[in-house]
This record gives structure tokens, C-alpha cells and sequence, in this order.
């Protein structure tokens, strides 16, 4: 199995579509239509169902591609650490963290990392934590940070900070303006959410299960901006950390009511367990947990710190 078949492969499964993976990778549709067909015949497996406007993958294909992203995001952080020598670490570490974390957590961290690592190049991914636990069971990310993980063989869980969570929304919407909230009386509150089993949601049902209250979700939306821009349209409330909702707050857009007794999501770090992980994605790891210290101890991330 060559690298350029895999590369061609990855590109087609990630574009759905042969003429737009030859168009990014920059040769000929033909080149790539033989390469996959060498791959499909050295597998006994077709990889792709073609279609009227591309193609999908088949469960073969999406097997291939989860491993495939893995394989050769390790083969190019190899090259480019033996290339880099002893001049210092290098290559590429892809990170994928919820918006709301990153809004407190990517600044100071890129800052660090160019300082001690210039030859490292950092790829993030923001998302809601659901979808970030997919791209790292599909090996398309390297590092992590995840509300609330679910343990899972094969993957190691680092806690790093406690966040507390507010009730936010315009301040005519809000139920109780100026005061704190009671879990309980989210039951009268018009809310928008986003889907199940997003973390955030997980965890909410927990908390609506132990009170025996039901919700009034008015919809599910998976997407954070889309999410806010609803609250500015004053359309209802949701529940959100400090960093989804400190810009908006400043401006006068949304109010934010803390609960009490105050409640928490508590973000981690997660990567995939290994006895001796690349050089440069633990040198990310542990600029990860140096930054939340510090942003911790200066008092510019709210919250419980929970690394030792």
C-alpha cells in the first residue's frame, strides 16, 4: 500500500468527489481514478459508491480513512522531525477544542507554543464536544479538549478546569433577572440547545433527571455562533460558559445569570493512550497544561483549576 494511493484516497473521502480532490491536489483526475482503483483491487474492498454528484464512502472506505488520517499524520510529523534534527522540535499537531474554552485557552497557548517552538506548526479545529470526540476516535486530531468525556479504552483523560455555567439570554427573556438561578426553575425557561449527546446537553439531562423537571427546548441547534446570534434575537436562553458569551455580555447584548448553587462543566484533555507519544504533540500536552495554570492563577479563565 503506497503513501501517494492513501494521500489520493484521503483527499477523495474528505471532498466527495474526484474532480474537486484533483483540482486541490493539482494532477489529473485520471491519475487519481487509478490510483484508488489499484487501492480497491490490493484490498478486495470497494472504497467509494459513486453518485450523480461524487462519491461516499463505503463502511470500507470509512474504515480506511479513520486509519489512513492517523498513518499519515504521523508519517509527515516523522519527516519533519528528522528533517528538523537537533535544531528543535517541528511538525504539525492538530488540536480540537470547544469555541467557549478556546475563547480563554488558544491566545496564550499560541503565544507560548511560538515562543518555545518555532518550528511547530498548530492546526485547530473548534467544535462542540460531541463532534470533537468523533474526529478523535477517527484519529483526524491529535490533542483534545473535551466537556465532560465519556471514558473510553484507548484514550488517556487528563482534567484541567472546572467551568462554571450561566443561564444566558437578552434581559427581557431572562426569568429572573438580577439574581441567581435555581437549577429547577429552567423547566419555565424557553431554551435552545444543542443536540443530544452533545456534553453540555448530557449533562443538563442529568441535572433535569435528579429535579424530575421538564425542559421547554425550542430548538436544538449544533452550531455556537448560530446559537448566539438566536439569543441576540432575544428567541430564548441557553446554557453557556463565560467564554461563549464575554463578548456580547460586554456590549450590553446578553445577560448572564449564575446558578446556585453554582454549577459546573469541567473541561479535559484528551489524547490517544500511548507509551511514548510524539515529541511534539507531548510538548503541546504540556504547554496545554502550563497555559491553563497560568490563565488559572492570573484569574483569566473562571474556574476551578483541577491539574496538580
Amino acid at each position: 500500500m503506497e503513501t501517494r494511493s492513501l494521500r489520493y484516497f484521503q483527499a477523495v473521502g474528505e471532498l466527495g468527489s474526484y474532480s474537486r480532490a484533483a483540482e486541490f491536489l493539482r494532477i489529473s483526475q485520471p491519475a487519481i481514478s487509478r490510483q484508488i482503483r489499484q487501492l480497491e483491487e490490493e484490498l478486495g474492498q470497494e472504497l467509494f459508491t459513486r453518485q450523480s454528484h461524487g462519491v461516499s464512502l463505503t463502511e470500507a472506505g470509512k474504515l480506511l480513512l479513520a486509519r489512513s488520517q492517523t498513518i499519515l499524520r504521523q508519517l509527515d510529523q516523522a519527516q519533519a522531525e528528522v528533517r528538523r534534527g537537533s535544531q528543535g522540535l517541528s511538525g504539525t499537531v492538530t488540536l480540537a477544542v470547544p469555541p467557549a474554552a478556546g475563547h480563554f485557552l488558544v491566545p496564550a497557548l499560541v503565544r507560548r507554543l511560538g515562543d518555545a517552538y518555532p518550528g511547530l506548526f498548530l492546526k485547530i479545529i473548534g467544535g462542540f464536544s460531541v463532534f470533537i470526540h468523533e474526529w478523535l476516535v477517527r484519529g483526524q486530531v491529535d490533542l483534545a479538549c473535551i466537556h465532560d468525556p465519556l471514558p473510553q479504552r484507548g484514550f488517556e483523560t487528563e482534567n484541567l478546569i472546572r467551568e462554571p455555567v450561566f443561564l444566558v439570554g437578552r434581559p427581557e427573556v431572562l426569568p429572573i433577572p438580577g439574581r441567581h438561578l435555581r437549577i429547577r426553575d429552567l423547566g419555565a425557561v424557553p431554551l435552545i440547545l444543542p443536540s443530544r449527546p452533545n456534553a453540555s446537553r448530557r449533562l443538563l439531562d442529568g441535572w433535569m433527571a435528579r429535579t424530575g423537571v421538564a425542559l421547554d427546548v425550542r430548538m436544538e441547534v449544533d452550531d455556537p455562533t448560530l446559537i448566539r446570534a438566536l439569543l441576540r434575537e432575544g428567541v430564548g436562553c441557553s446554557l453557556l460558559s463565560q467564554g461563549a458569551f464575554q463578548a456580547e455580555e460586554r456590549l450590553g447584548e446578553l445577560r448572564a445569570l449564575p446558578f446556585q448553587p453554582v454549577a459546573y462543566w469541567q473541561l479535559a484533555l484528551v489524547q490517544a493512550a500511548s507509551t511514548r507519544p510524539a515529541p511534539v504533540v507531548a510538548a503541546v500536552a504540556e504547554t496545554i497544561r502550563q497555559t491553563v495554570r497560568a490563565l488559572h492563577a492570573a484569574g483569566r479563565w473562571p474556574g476551578e483549576a483541577l491539574l496538580d
